[in-house]
């Protein structure tokens, strides 16, 4: 191969690194089907249950960097339950695989997360404001909307609303959900839809935290549970 051709495939390489990559995760509605009719049964799971969710995403003018993620189900009266609260997930890893084979690729990641369990009054208070002032709204992206000026209560402000409709099954080794997702950020003014497929390694996770837990037994996890992944889920 000829210096010229080598260093134009270099320059190539370059500048395909430094596009901004993204991972849609939006699924057809066929391969949702195959999923819970097909697969479910074949790797053992049992069905969970189905939640309806409303999660606000809130800004804190004290943690510029961090997003808190409000989760509602809804009451009788149509207005929102808060039941958890917590920071947005810690992305420790995250690897996009291009299956060029399949009809479909693979993110693995590993993140951490932490419920808020400590909160003072004052941002108990603040915070059920801004949830008990959203109005239910299947015509708005997210499902929310806020009357002029509710959406922001001083320290917090809305930034985001989500509302997810999830089937979850579960076994000893993993927890898979089945969710139709509708999201709006404040911030860019935008929304999508989307059907997503999450898989849980429930295994895994307990042996990472295990002290001294050992190396090659979680890497023979790991290799065992994406060849499911390879085998079952990319068609």
């Amino acid at each position: 191969m000829a210096l010229e051709s080598v260093n134009k495939i270099q320059v190539e390489e370059d500048i395909l690194r430094q596009l901004k990559r993204s991972m849609y995760t939006n699924i057809p509605s066929s391969f949702m089907e195959i999923i819970i009719d097909e697969v479910v049964p074949v790797i053992g799971v049992d069905f969970e249950g189905e939640k309806n969710v409303y999660v606000v995403k809130l800004s804190d003018n004290t943690r510029p960097d961090a997003t808190i993620s409000c989760k509602c189900s809804v009451m009788g009266n149509k207005k929102l339950r808060l039941y958890k609260v917590e920071l947005n997930p810690v992305r420790q890893m995250v690897i996009d695989v291009s299956c060029l084979d399949k009809n479909l690729d693979l993110r693995v990641m590993l993140c951490t997360k932490k419920i808020l369990t400590t909160l003072t009054d004052d941002e108990k208070s603040s915070i059920s404001d801004l949830i008990n002032s959203a109005v239910l709204d299947s015509d708005m992206k997210g499902g929310l909307r806020w009357p002029l000026g509710a959406s922001s209560g001083g320290r917090f402000s809305v930034i985001g609303a989500w509302h997810t409709v999830t089937k979850a099954y579960k076994s000893s080794s993993f927890r898979l959900k089945v969710r139709d997702a509708d999201r709006f950020d404040f911030k860019r003014g935008s929304g999508e839809a989307t059907r997503e497929i999450y898989l849980k390694l429930k295994r895994i996770v307990s042996e990472i935290q295990e002290p001294g837990a050992e190396t090659d037994s979680i890497c023979n996890m790991l290799r065992d549970s994406l060849r499911l992944i390879w085998e079952k889920f990319l068609l």
